[in-house]
């Protein structure tokens, strides 16, 4: 695979040409939210019915029920959900797959509640019982957000790493650890293994937007370092590597095209060269004012 390399010497001109080209109180002590406290409900008051599946589909209709709902009344529906959810594995222990599935919703639950610990605790049971799913490795990539989220770098990157080690796991899924495995090196200053990550997604990925993002962050590196002509250089490869998809008369042609155009480099390089072109503007002043003051000898 061939190395980034900086784009050499682009003039003004050409990076400009690159930007516009079409392409009160204190509280005494922290409460537990009331959806992670133990409910009144739980999966044992479930009634059992008579399979998995319609167990699964009994939780997921009260998961929709807390749609519109607020405050207590919304929490309340949460802990029905959440003990429904349990339920599966509670009443049909030995369906790993509906056990694997129950757990993965229960964890989206509790993540949506804040609730980290518990999610986590869920999204671990879909790994454990979900090796033949693929709530297996979605479950590792949730894991891996909610650590990156409170910045545990170490234990994100396991299981993002864990994740391309993972024989179910699919090209998408691959290519979507290894973004975030780039963007957990970037919040450690670890520009290179960051730019490496991503070139993976950017140069092979499967999804051609999965490849722009991933080249948008390369880029993005680029600007804050100060290179902004290696930034635009970056920008280009983009194009040129997804000129063929952007060229089609589809709706996934349209997706590209819309995508190159709104990449947050494009904004992040124009503020830069504005700023680049007034701090010269400034500088010349000054030379200038130097310049012309003179100082008549004393006599």
């Amino acid at each position: 695979m061939s190395e980034l390399r900086r784009s050499p010497g682009l003039p003004g001109l050409a990076l400009i040409t690159i930007l516009v080209a079409p392409t009160i109180g204190a509280v005494a002590a922290p409460l537990r939210p009331p959806w992670s406290a133990p409910a009144v409900e739980g999966p044992e008051a479930v009634p059992r019915l008579e399979s998995a599946a319609a167990q699964l589909a009994h939780a997921s209709t009260l998961k929709a029920a807390m749609r519109g709902k607020e405050g207590e009344a919304r929490e309340s529906a949460r802990r029905a959900a959440l003990a429904a959810y349990r339920a599966v594995r509670q009443h049909f222990a030995a369906d790993a797959r509906a056990c694997a599935e129950a757990s993965f919703r229960a964890g989206e639950l509790l993540r949506a509640a804040s609730d980290a610990a518990g999610a986590i605790a869920e999204f671990q049971v879909a790994r454990e019982r979900g090796a033949e799913t693929p709530f297996r490795v979605r479950a590792a990539l949730e894991i891996g957000h909610i650590h990156r989220r409170d910045g545990r770098h170490a234990e994100a990157l396991a299981m993002y790493e864990g994740v391309l080690a993972e024989a179910a796991a699919t090209p998408s899924q691959r290519d979507d650890a290894s973004y975030w495995i780039g963007q957990v090196h970037a919040s450690a200053n670890r520009i290179e293994d960051a730019r490496r990550a991503w070139k993976r997604v950017a140069e092979d990925g499967e999804d051609p937007l999965d490849r722009i993002r991933a080249w948008d962050a390369i880029a993005l590196t680029y600007v804050a370092s100060g290179d902004l002509e290696g930034a635009a250089g970056v920008v280009e490869r983009c194009r040129e590597a997804l000129a063929e998809v952007a060229a089609e008369e589809t709706k996934l042609g349209e997706r590209v095209r819309d995508a190159l155009t709104t990449m947050r480099v494009l904004d992040e390089l124009q503020r830069s060269v504005r700023e680049r072109a007034e701090s010269s503007a400034r500088d010349d002043r000054a030379k200038k004012k130097e310049g012309g003051t003179s100082f008549e000898p004393r006599r």
